[in-house]
Protein backbone atom coordinates (compact mmCIF):
# COMPACT_ATOMS: atom_id res chain seq x y z
CA UNK A 1 0.00 0.00 0.00
CA UNK A 2 1.64 3.42 -1.21
CA UNK A 3 2.05 6.37 1.45
CA UNK A 4 -1.26 8.43 -0.45
CA UNK A 5 -3.75 5.24 -0.09
CA UNK A 6 -2.81 5.15 3.83
CA UNK A 7 -5.17 6.48 6.39
CA UNK A 8 -3.27 9.62 7.31
CA UNK A 9 -2.63 10.38 10.94
CA UNK A 10 -4.96 13.42 11.83
CA UNK A 11 -2.65 16.02 14.03
CA UNK A 12 -2.38 18.93 16.34
CA UNK A 13 1.09 20.42 16.72
CA UNK A 14 1.21 22.60 20.40
CA UNK A 15 4.72 24.56 19.84
CA UNK A 16 6.59 26.81 21.39
CA UNK A 17 7.99 28.17 18.22
CA UNK A 18 9.69 31.19 17.83
CA UNK A 19 12.06 30.15 20.73
CA UNK A 20 14.70 27.27 20.78
CA UNK A 21 15.02 26.43 16.48
CA UNK A 22 14.05 22.88 17.01
CA UNK A 23 10.57 23.95 17.09
CA UNK A 24 10.94 24.89 13.60
CA UNK A 25 12.74 22.21 12.20
CA UNK A 26 10.18 19.74 13.66
CA UNK A 27 7.34 22.22 11.95
CA UNK A 28 9.47 21.51 8.32
CA UNK A 29 9.58 17.69 9.19
CA UNK A 30 5.68 17.35 9.90
CA UNK A 31 4.75 18.76 6.73
CA UNK A 32 7.15 16.37 4.88
CA UNK A 33 5.27 13.51 6.21
CA UNK A 34 2.47 12.38 3.85
CA UNK A 35 1.57 9.96 6.75
CA UNK A 36 0.53 12.92 9.07
CA UNK A 37 -3.07 15.28 8.20
CA UNK A 38 -2.13 18.26 10.07
CA UNK A 39 -5.46 20.03 11.06
CA UNK A 40 -4.23 22.74 13.25
CA UNK A 41 -0.85 24.58 14.41
CA UNK A 42 -1.35 26.14 17.96
CA UNK A 43 0.89 28.19 20.10
CA UNK A 44 2.00 27.76 23.38
CA UNK A 45 2.68 29.54 26.03
CA UNK A 46 2.75 32.96 23.69
CA UNK A 47 4.24 36.73 25.18
CA UNK A 48 2.39 38.88 27.10
CA UNK A 49 3.50 42.09 25.58
CA UNK A 50 3.26 40.35 22.48
CA UNK A 51 0.39 38.09 22.47
CA UNK A 52 0.66 36.75 18.62
CA UNK A 53 4.69 36.23 18.17
CA UNK A 54 4.62 32.73 17.86
CA UNK A 55 1.18 32.70 16.17
CA UNK A 56 3.29 35.17 13.61
CA UNK A 57 5.65 32.86 13.36
CA UNK A 58 3.71 30.04 12.68
CA UNK A 59 1.91 31.77 10.19
CA UNK A 60 5.20 32.69 8.07
CA UNK A 61 6.66 29.37 7.67
CA UNK A 62 3.54 27.81 6.74
CA UNK A 63 3.07 30.53 3.93
CA UNK A 64 6.27 30.27 3.15
CA UNK A 65 6.43 26.29 2.58
CA UNK A 66 3.13 26.23 0.58
CA UNK A 67 0.71 25.07 3.85
CA UNK A 68 -0.93 28.32 3.93
CA UNK A 69 -4.43 26.16 4.78
CA UNK A 70 -3.48 25.14 7.65
CA UNK A 71 -5.00 26.91 10.41
CA UNK A 72 -3.08 28.95 13.26
CA UNK A 73 -4.52 29.31 16.98
CA UNK A 74 -2.66 31.53 19.31
CA UNK A 75 -2.21 29.55 22.63
CA UNK A 76 -2.73 31.17 26.01
CA UNK A 77 -0.49 34.57 26.64
CA UNK A 78 1.29 33.40 29.75
CA UNK A 79 4.99 34.71 29.18
CA UNK A 80 6.94 37.95 29.34
CA UNK A 81 10.46 39.41 29.01
CA UNK A 82 11.82 36.32 26.63
CA UNK A 83 13.99 36.58 24.05
CA UNK A 84 12.18 36.69 20.26
CA UNK A 85 15.15 35.57 18.72
CA UNK A 86 12.88 35.03 15.32
CA UNK A 87 11.09 38.51 15.50
CA UNK A 88 12.48 39.84 12.06
CA UNK A 89 10.93 36.74 10.61
CA UNK A 90 7.73 37.59 12.19
CA UNK A 91 7.85 41.42 11.98
CA UNK A 92 5.52 42.70 8.98
CA UNK A 93 3.68 39.36 8.87
CA UNK A 94 0.05 40.29 9.16
CA UNK A 95 -2.30 37.61 10.86
CA UNK A 96 -5.33 39.39 9.53
CA UNK A 97 -4.33 37.91 5.42
CA UNK A 98 -3.58 34.69 7.14
CA UNK A 99 -6.76 32.10 5.85
CA UNK A 100 -7.28 30.98 8.77
CA UNK A 101 -6.06 32.36 12.23
CA UNK A 102 -7.89 31.82 15.23
CA UNK A 103 -7.04 33.87 18.08
CA UNK A 104 -8.31 31.51 20.57
CA UNK A 105 -5.92 28.75 20.21
CA UNK A 106 -7.14 26.30 23.76
CA UNK A 107 -10.62 26.79 21.60
CA UNK A 108 -9.43 25.60 18.51
CA UNK A 109 -7.98 22.49 20.39
CA UNK A 110 -11.48 21.39 21.41
CA UNK A 111 -13.00 22.16 18.62
CA UNK A 112 -10.05 20.21 16.10
CA UNK A 113 -10.69 17.43 18.42
CA UNK A 114 -14.16 17.29 19.20
CA UNK A 115 -15.07 17.30 14.83
CA UNK A 116 -12.32 14.72 14.38
CA UNK A 117 -14.34 11.25 13.42
CA UNK A 118 -10.76 9.89 14.26
CA UNK A 119 -8.69 9.75 17.29
CA UNK A 120 -6.75 12.91 17.35
CA UNK A 121 -2.48 12.95 17.74
CA UNK A 122 -1.74 15.96 19.26
CA UNK A 123 2.12 16.21 19.23
CA UNK A 124 3.13 18.74 22.05
CA UNK A 125 6.42 20.35 22.10
CA UNK A 126 6.02 22.69 24.32
CA UNK A 127 4.86 23.98 27.68
CA UNK A 128 1.63 21.35 28.03
CA UNK A 129 -0.37 24.99 29.05
CA UNK A 130 -2.84 24.95 26.39
CA UNK A 131 -3.81 21.34 26.57
CA UNK A 132 -4.76 21.83 30.59
CA UNK A 133 -6.75 24.63 29.75
CA UNK A 134 -8.39 22.63 26.53
CA UNK A 135 -8.82 19.80 29.13
CA UNK A 136 -10.53 22.23 31.93
CA UNK A 137 -13.10 23.27 29.04
CA UNK A 138 -13.77 20.14 27.57
CA UNK A 139 -12.68 17.04 29.48
CA UNK A 140 -14.20 15.07 27.05
CA UNK A 141 -11.09 15.67 23.99
CA UNK A 142 -9.18 13.25 26.59
CA UNK A 143 -11.79 10.15 25.15
CA UNK A 144 -11.15 11.64 21.73
CA UNK A 145 -7.68 11.86 21.34
CA UNK A 146 -3.70 10.69 22.23
CA UNK A 147 -0.74 13.01 23.14
CA UNK A 148 2.90 12.44 22.06
CA UNK A 149 4.76 14.89 24.12
CA UNK A 150 8.33 16.14 24.30
CA UNK A 151 9.23 16.57 27.62
CA UNK A 152 11.33 15.12 30.83
CA UNK A 153 13.99 13.20 31.83
CA UNK A 154 13.95 9.46 32.98
CA UNK A 155 17.29 8.03 32.83
CA UNK A 156 19.54 10.90 31.40
CA UNK A 157 19.44 14.33 30.24
CA UNK A 158 21.01 16.65 28.09
CA UNK A 159 24.68 15.11 28.49
CA UNK A 160 25.55 12.29 26.08
CA UNK A 161 28.83 11.12 27.80
CA UNK A 162 26.98 10.95 31.31
CA UNK A 163 24.33 9.32 33.00
CA UNK A 164 22.36 11.93 34.66
CA UNK A 165 18.83 13.22 34.87
CA UNK A 166 17.11 16.77 34.47
CA UNK A 167 14.89 19.00 34.84
CA UNK A 168 13.37 19.45 31.28
CA UNK A 169 12.31 22.96 30.19
CA UNK A 170 8.88 21.76 28.96
CA UNK A 171 8.20 20.40 32.49
CA UNK A 172 9.27 22.88 34.66
CA UNK A 173 7.91 25.28 32.56
CA UNK A 174 3.99 24.65 34.09
CA UNK A 175 4.35 21.61 35.81
CA UNK A 176 0.64 21.85 36.90
CA UNK A 177 -0.10 21.31 33.15
CA UNK A 178 2.00 18.27 33.51
CA UNK A 179 -0.22 16.57 36.04
CA UNK A 180 -3.06 17.55 34.05
CA UNK A 181 -1.86 15.94 31.17
CA UNK A 182 -0.57 13.21 32.73
CA UNK A 183 -3.77 12.19 34.58
CA UNK A 184 -6.22 12.65 31.84
CA UNK A 185 -7.65 9.35 30.43
CA UNK A 186 -5.76 9.71 26.99
CA UNK A 187 -2.55 7.85 25.88
CA UNK A 188 0.25 9.34 26.35
CA UNK A 189 3.65 8.51 25.09
CA UNK A 190 6.92 10.71 26.13
CA UNK A 191 9.91 11.69 24.22
CA UNK A 192 12.22 12.46 26.97
CA UNK A 193 15.67 13.58 26.85
CA UNK A 194 16.99 10.48 27.11
CA UNK A 195 16.00 10.61 23.10
CA UNK A 196 15.26 13.72 21.75
CA UNK A 197 18.44 15.09 22.87
CA UNK A 198 19.85 12.42 20.73
CA UNK A 199 18.73 14.13 17.39
CA UNK A 200 21.40 16.04 15.47
CA UNK A 201 21.94 15.92 11.99
CA UNK A 202 25.59 16.42 10.25
CA UNK A 203 28.24 15.11 7.92
CA UNK A 204 27.13 14.54 4.47
CA UNK A 205 23.45 14.69 5.41
CA UNK A 206 23.92 18.31 7.00
CA UNK A 207 25.73 18.84 3.39
CA UNK A 208 22.46 17.77 1.68
CA UNK A 209 20.06 19.81 3.25
CA UNK A 210 22.41 23.02 2.37
CA UNK A 211 22.68 22.05 -1.46
CA UNK A 212 18.40 22.30 -1.72
CA UNK A 213 17.74 25.79 0.19
CA UNK A 214 15.82 26.22 -2.88
CA UNK A 215 13.15 24.02 -1.91
CA UNK A 216 10.41 26.47 -0.44
CA UNK A 217 9.86 24.40 2.96
CA UNK A 218 13.07 23.29 3.88
CA UNK A 219 14.05 27.03 2.57
CA UNK A 220 11.90 28.60 5.19
CA UNK A 221 13.60 26.23 7.98
CA UNK A 222 16.90 26.98 6.65
CA UNK A 223 16.61 30.71 6.27
CA UNK A 224 15.22 30.87 10.15
CA UNK A 225 17.94 28.49 11.41
CA UNK A 226 20.42 31.07 10.35
CA UNK A 227 18.44 33.91 11.75
CA UNK A 228 18.32 31.87 14.85
CA UNK A 229 21.95 31.66 15.36
CA UNK A 230 22.84 35.19 13.88
CA UNK A 231 20.80 36.15 17.04
CA UNK A 232 22.42 33.83 19.51
CA UNK A 233 26.35 35.40 19.04
CA UNK A 234 29.15 35.89 16.71
CA UNK A 235 30.72 32.50 17.16
CA UNK A 236 27.34 30.35 17.46
CA UNK A 237 27.18 30.13 13.02
CA UNK A 238 30.79 28.84 13.10
CA UNK A 239 30.10 26.50 15.37
CA UNK A 240 27.19 24.82 14.04
CA UNK A 241 28.40 25.41 10.13
CA UNK A 242 28.59 21.16 9.77
CA UNK A 243 26.01 20.13 12.10
CA UNK A 244 22.35 21.16 13.35
CA UNK A 245 21.80 22.33 16.89
CA UNK A 246 20.31 19.82 19.06
CA UNK A 247 16.70 19.15 17.19
CA UNK A 248 14.72 17.78 20.36
CA UNK A 249 11.30 18.21 18.65
CA UNK A 250 11.99 16.50 15.80
CA UNK A 251 11.66 13.12 17.71
CA UNK A 252 7.96 13.35 18.95
CA UNK A 253 7.41 13.82 15.20
CA UNK A 254 9.25 11.08 14.02
CA UNK A 255 7.45 8.92 16.34
CA UNK A 256 4.04 10.21 15.07
CA UNK A 257 4.78 8.40 11.71
CA UNK A 258 7.01 5.25 13.43
CA UNK A 259 5.77 4.40 16.39
CA UNK A 260 7.79 2.02 18.92
CA UNK A 261 9.11 0.68 15.77
CA UNK A 262 12.55 2.19 16.67
CA UNK A 263 12.58 2.69 19.90
CA UNK A 264 12.52 0.95 23.59
CA UNK A 265 9.47 1.85 25.80
CA UNK A 266 8.81 1.08 28.97
CA UNK A 267 5.87 2.30 31.14
CA UNK A 268 6.03 4.70 34.28
CA UNK A 269 3.95 6.15 37.19
CA UNK A 270 5.63 9.77 36.50
CA UNK A 271 5.24 12.69 38.75
CA UNK A 272 7.19 15.97 39.06
CA UNK A 273 8.60 17.22 41.84
CA UNK A 274 9.03 21.23 42.61
CA UNK A 275 12.34 21.33 41.00
CA UNK A 276 11.20 20.53 37.38
CA UNK A 277 12.09 16.48 37.45
CA UNK A 278 10.20 13.86 36.14
CA UNK A 279 10.31 10.96 38.77
CA UNK A 280 9.07 7.18 39.29
CA UNK A 281 6.18 7.22 42.60
CA UNK A 282 3.76 4.68 43.38
CA UNK A 283 1.09 7.73 42.91
CA UNK A 284 2.07 8.87 39.82
CA UNK A 285 0.54 8.29 36.60
CA UNK A 286 0.94 5.98 33.91
CA UNK A 287 3.67 7.32 30.87
CA UNK A 288 4.56 4.85 27.95
CA UNK A 289 7.97 6.50 27.82
CA UNK A 290 10.83 6.19 25.00
CA UNK A 291 13.74 5.66 26.87
CA UNK A 292 16.36 4.86 24.11
CA UNK A 293 16.78 4.47 20.23
CA UNK A 294 17.31 1.39 18.65
CA UNK A 295 18.91 2.35 16.02
CA UNK A 296 19.52 6.33 15.92
CA UNK A 297 21.45 6.63 13.07
CA UNK A 298 18.15 5.23 11.14
CA UNK A 299 16.38 7.94 13.12
CA UNK A 300 18.75 10.60 12.12
CA UNK A 301 18.56 9.45 8.39
CA UNK A 302 14.88 9.41 8.00
CA UNK A 303 14.57 13.15 9.54
CA UNK A 304 17.38 14.44 6.96
CA UNK A 305 15.53 12.31 3.85
CA UNK A 306 12.11 13.59 4.67
CA UNK A 307 13.26 17.12 5.43
CA UNK A 308 15.48 17.31 1.59
CA UNK A 309 11.73 15.74 0.56
CA UNK A 310 12.91 12.15 0.00
CA UNK A 311 10.30 9.71 0.95
CA UNK A 312 10.92 6.22 2.29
Amino acid sequence: MTNETKKRLPVILDTDLGDDIDDTWALGLLLRCPELDLRLVVTSQEIKDDPFYRARVAARQLSDSGFSHVPVGAGIACREGIWKPLSEYAEGFELSSYPDFRPDGVRAIIDTVMASEDIVTIIAIGPYTNLKAALEIEPEIAKRARVIAVGGSIYQGISLDRIEKYADYNIKADIPAVKAVYSAPWDVVACPLDVSARVYIGGDDFYKLQTKRGDPLLGAVLDCNDMWLRRCGDHIPEQYSAHSTCLYDTAAVYMAVTGDYNVIMEDHRLEVNGDGYTVDSEEGDLVHCAVYWKYVDMTLKFIADRLCGELL
